[in-house]
């Protein structure tokens, strides 16, 4: 009979075995639910964090393109106001050289 009762108990535990092993299988399967649900959420909030990161750094990139400008628009006055200083010196160092080579015209 202790032939027959350890059949019967190996039988029980495949029986178990098989059991643990499907109950196991479905918590695996609930647990990586679980975890693409988190990943999702972890997903959208790097998204939603990336997007406001890019604004902050749309709103940083054009202040300084405004400043870039600002300084370009200055430059080019102060550069237009030596180009005339200079054309004016030189008219008048043209005129002066005119002058001495024909007195008569002025």
């Amino acid at each position: 009979m202790s032939n027959k009762s350890a059949n019967e108990q190996a039988k029980d535990e495949i029986t178990l075995s098989k059991k643990a092993k499907k109950k196991l299988s479905k918590l695996n399967l609930q647990r990586q639910k679980q975890q693409d649900k988190i990943d999702k959420v972890r997903q959208k909030e790097l998204a939603k964090v990336d997007k406001q990161r890019q604004k902050e750094q749309d709103k940083v990139d054009k202040k300084i393109q405004a400043m870039i400008d600002d300084i370009n628009q200055k430059a080019l006055k102060k550069q237009q106001k030596i180009d005339t200083k200079i054309q004016k010196r030189r008219n008048k160092i043209d005129k002066a050289g005119i002058e001495q080579d024909q007195p008569w015209q002025y």
